[in-house]
């Protein structure tokens, strides 16, 4: 077996020892320490990826250090040992860096250690390793004389057979031809020392077939990309050249928040590209979509540059081939998703962060790590310029320039503004879509002959079905959230697990026929924008109507044909390459969004107002857009009506302030779920307890004052621990999802570092005990969504 974990300093000596520190890419916090093989000396190294035996299993492992000396806990006669080196390591000269990256990622985000590791390794495609189990004769057994009377014939079958075999074989291919007197023979072996039973590390080709010769073209886009970029200096941006020179020449490599339109910051990109360059650097630049990402890159190249994309949509060969070329410094320009931030690429000199405000940028799955900050903090390491990019940056981004640790260059352009009215939908019906100076604002764009785009982030016919007689909603079996309709495919969909159920006849409870849709989807207001315009051309856009890239290509060029008088559509709209802007932007429900129980409802929504406003053309061309809400004094529609975003910033930084919310504050967001909801609830107040007890116990250590005792858990909903507060715990906004329960507990913490010490404490103790009903605890540092 594995030494116990070892905590230690990941040292970046890369001296030939018989002992080796590995980590594995799975859940676990610690490293475990393998014996190196006189036949591997010198080639196991710091940064080396290798196959050991783990458990009843064979896995690749990360090396981050060697030592002469085994653990005190785990004396070398109970250590394994390193079958091999891999494919994909680390190259030396970047390992240092590298390691040093993937454990700030796991202290920053209160992750295992082995799944940090496992983000800066190249994508390994090569033979999968498997552990088995083989019968081998031992050294006394290939030597044994075969003529000796202690053998019966039987037995001389099973080692004559065994020794001509060197790697042995399985038990279940020994048992094949073996008789009853063989197995009887075998234990007989196994007793005298001839043979024994061991296990061993075998390769498997990988299920795609063998190997083949990799590129790195870019990969197609799920959506068209533009025209070729506008070289001409934008008006608005014409300081930024001398920015940016200031930046790299300074000494410390202070960071730049860019907020700017589209064409202005695509120009800034390319200067800044250029001017990075010309010192003999590298460029790396982040987005949080596949779409985004290629965009980008197709217009650096139409601007006679040589990007590469590296994001999840490729195929592990390309990835590894992509890695590869960075590695070995072939790449100038690497364009890429979250992942691409943990690329191997020496001598970089800028990190742009496009659309550094999308939640895309944050990893959902452990670790959960946030790709703004870690270009943030590898920027720093490596002596690079970070730009943080945006058409609307975000609230922790204006924190940081609030407190002088990024320049900001801001660089609005009113030209480019529509007219922007609002309409207070209060006096008109309940449920009430098009107001009689939307449906104007749409008659006006088709007298005209232009587009008139609709926007509404909510796809479906309607948001439940409801029936008028008992109120019952139907709802998923497996998360027990209320079914969207939607008419045209005759179901209900649930939009969390993906299930489907066909649309019901009768209330399932008191089997009333009087089933109405409440709430409106894109689709419910496509077939109420053809009733009244059954002229116009018509089309939807979201992920119900459009699902293929043939689709979304034809979408676009019919576009650009202008064959299309009205386009309605969610978010999806944003991602869409327009050719030309729409001559009417029509908002139906301009504060849905904040509805959603989250802090951060009235920035997302306010952002996606913003990008709903761009799509219009300045009003020197006659673009218009409404606005249609119930809330028509909220900070957050009197900022975009008077395009003034100080009035935005001004009150929402207050509201946070106040209530303590990032960015004031640091929050860490604990879910505990399972299968059984009586364990899960149990299982988050015993951790909220936990915590609370350890908090306490550090507030004491550090102050060195007493705290009152005694408290009845689940008697306060938040309770203060010093610099730290814990929330809950309390079911969670998804309570019952895909057949799991869960719950939640918040921590606030201005000092990150306390609250994230205790998660990890006490989280090590309740993995260590038994988890009844499929329990799984988990961690998000910094979540950006809560519901």
């Amino acid at each position: 077996m594995p030494g116990a974990p070892v905590p230690h300093d990941c040292s970046s000596s890369f001296e030939t020892a018989g002992y080796a520190d590995v980590v594995m890419p799975n859940r676990l916090r610690h490293p475990f320490t393998y014996l190196v093989p006189k036949a591997l000396e010198g080639k196991v190294t710091v940064g080396r990826v290798v196959v050991v035996p783990f458990g009843t299993r064979a896995v690749h492992g990360l090396v981050i250090r060697l030592h002469a000396h085994p653990p005190a806990d785990a004396p070398a006669q109970r250590l394994k040992t390193i079958h091999s080196v891999a494919d994909g390591s680390l190259d030396d000269d970047i390992a240092t860096n590298r390691l040093e990256l993937s454990r700030w990622v796991a202290e920053r985000y209160a992750a295992p250690l082995g799944q940090c590791m496992e983000l800066v390794l190249p994508p390994i495609v090569g033979r999968t390793p498997r552990m088995q189990r083989r019968y081998v004769a031992t050294e006394l057994g290939s030597t044994f004389p075969l003529t000796d009377t202690r053998l019966n014939d039987a037995e001389r079958r099973v080692i004559k057979r065994l020794r001509g075999r060197r790697q042995g074989l399985s038990p279940t291919t020994l048992a094949k031809r073996a008789s009853p007197h063989e197995a009887e023979a075998l234990r007989h072996l196994l007793d005298l020392g001839l043979v024994q039973l061991c296990d061993q590390i075998t390769t498997a080709a990988p299920s795609g077939g063998g190997t083949r010769a990799l590129g790195t073209e870019f990969s197609r886009s799920l959506l068209d990309v533009g025209d070729a970029a506008d070289l001409e200096t934008p008006k608005e941006a014409t300081a930024w050249p001398d920015t940016i020179r200031l930046a790299l020449e300074s000494a410390t490599r202070k960071g730049i928040a860019l907020e700017a339109e589209h064409p202005a910051r695509g120009w800034c990109l390319l200067q800044t590209i250029r001017q990075t360059k010309r010192q003999g650097r590298r460029v790396l630049i982040i987005t949080g979509e596949i779409e985004r990402a290629t965009r980008l890159a197709s217009q650096l190249a139409q601007s006679g540059e040589t990007p590469t994309l590296l994001h999840g949509g490729l195929s592990p060969f390309e990835r590894a081939s992509v890695w590869q070329a960075a590695q070995t410094g072939s790449i100038d320009i690497l364009v890429g998703t979250r992942l691409a931030v943990f690329a191997p690429l020496p001598r970089l000199g800028l990190i742009w962060v496009e659309g550094e405000e999308a939640s895309a940028l944050k990893e959902e799955q452990s670790p959960r790590y946030h790709a703004r900050d870690v270009a943030i903090h590898r920027a720093h390491q490596e002596g690079a310029i970070i730009v943080l990019s945006s058409k609307h940056l975000s609230l922790e981004t204006w924190r940081e320039i609030e407190q002088g640790t990024l320049w900001a260059a801001v660089y609005p352009n009113p030209e480019s503004a529509p007219v922007i009215s609002v309409v207070d939908v209060k006096p008109f019906p309940a449920g009430t879509l098009l107001t009689p100076a939307l449906c104007e604002g749409i008659r006006e764009a088709l007298r005209r002959r232009e587009l008139a785009i609709l926007y509404l982030n909510r796809k479906g016919y309607a948001s439940v079905l409801h029936c008028r007689d008992c109120g019952t909603m139907p709802q998923c079996n497996s998360c027990t959230v209320a079914l969207t309709y939607h008419k045209a495919a005759r179901l209900l969909r649930c939009h969390y697990c993906g299930r489907t159920k066909p649309l019901p006849e009768n209330c399932h409870q008191c089997r009333s026929p009087h089933l109405e849709p409440v709430g409106s989807g894109t689709e419910r207001l496509e077939e109420a924008i053809h009733r009244l315009f059954p002229q116009a051309r018509l089309a939807r856009l979201d992920s119900e109507a459009v699902r293929r890239r043939t689709q979304t290509r034809a979408l676009s060029q019919l576009l650009g044909a202008r064959e299309i008088d009205i386009l309605i559509g969610t978010e999806m709209l944003f991602r869409l390459a327009l050719t030309h802007r729409a001559s009417f932007v029509g908002v139906p429900d301009a504060d849905a969004g904040l509805h959603v129980s989250d802090f951060r409802s009235a920035e997302r929504t306010y952002h996606a107002l913003i990008d709903a406003v761009s799509l219009a053309e300045p009003a020197s061309r006659g673009g218009s857009v409404l606005l249609q809400t119930r809330f028509p004094d909220h900070h957050a529609l009197t900022s975009i009506a008077s395009a003034d975003p100080a009035i935005f910033l001004q009150h929402e930084r207050s509201f946070r302030e106040l209530l303590q919310y990032p960015p004031f504050t640091h929050l860490i967001r604990l879910d505990v779920s399972g299968r059984n909801e009586t364990v899960v609830a149990r299982a988050a107040s015993r951790w909220a307890d936990l915590l609370r007890v350890m908090l306490v116990a550090e507030n004491r250590e550090v102050q060195g004052t007493t705290s009152k005792q005694g408290r009845q858990r689940g008697t306060l909903e938040s309770e203060s621990c010093g610099a730290a507060s814990i929330l809950g715990p309390s079911p969670a906004a998804k309570y019952f999802v895909r057949g799991r329960y869960s719950w939640q507990i918040l921590i606030k913490s201005v000092d990150l570092s306390t609250g994230r010490a205790v998660v990890s404490k006490t989280l090590e103790r309740l993995e260590r005990e038994p988890r009844p009903g499929q329990l799984r605890f988990a961690v998000d540092v910094d979540p950006v969504t809560m519901a």
